[in-house]
């Protein structure tokens, strides 16, 4: 017959084996995530860039070209007109960085969900020693129902 207490502590011991384990595969899990999300987020922020970078030369460029036109056609670079048009490329190319950058927040903030819902749960230390305890509780229960 097996000594109840025996069972009981080696019960115990296979449980806090496996709790650690739990605990320590969970973090090195959310390090992993987070790794990730913090990859994807560097490409958000570059792709935002890129965009940003993108609109401004091509903003560069039109307002080129409305400079040009100008000049050629004989008219004032001050005038009205001109201006206007300038003006409006100036806040074309503002509105439109002005998207590309509540965009790449709400990518960033769509990552950041996906990732927290990634997350592996932990045991507590007060789940932890639940478990454990109750592990050696039935054991010994178990052993000790047998002898009688």
């Amino acid at each position: 017959m097996c000594n109840p207490i025996l069972l009981a502590v080696a019960a115990v011991a296979t449980t806090a084996t496996s709790v650690i384990g739990q605990i320590q595969g969970a973090k090195a899990q959310t390090k992993n995530i987070q790794a990730s999300l913090d990859v994807k987020s560097q490409q958000i922020d570059d792709a935002s860039t890129a965009e940003v970078n993108d609109r401004l030369r091509e903003a560069r460029r039109e307002q080129g070209r409305i400079t040009v036109a100008a000049g050629e056609s004989g008219l004032n670079l001050n005038s009205g007109a001109v201006e206007t048009l300038l003006m409006d490329s100036v806040t074309q190319a503002s509105l439109s960085n002005e998207r590309s950058l509540a965009n790449r927040e709400s990518r960033r903030l769509a990552a950041d969900a996906e990732a927290q819902s990634m997350v592996p749960s932990r045991p507590t230390a007060l789940g932890a020693g639940l478990q454990i305890a109750l592990a050696g509780a039935q054991a010994y229960g178990a052993s000790a129902g047998k002898g009688k």
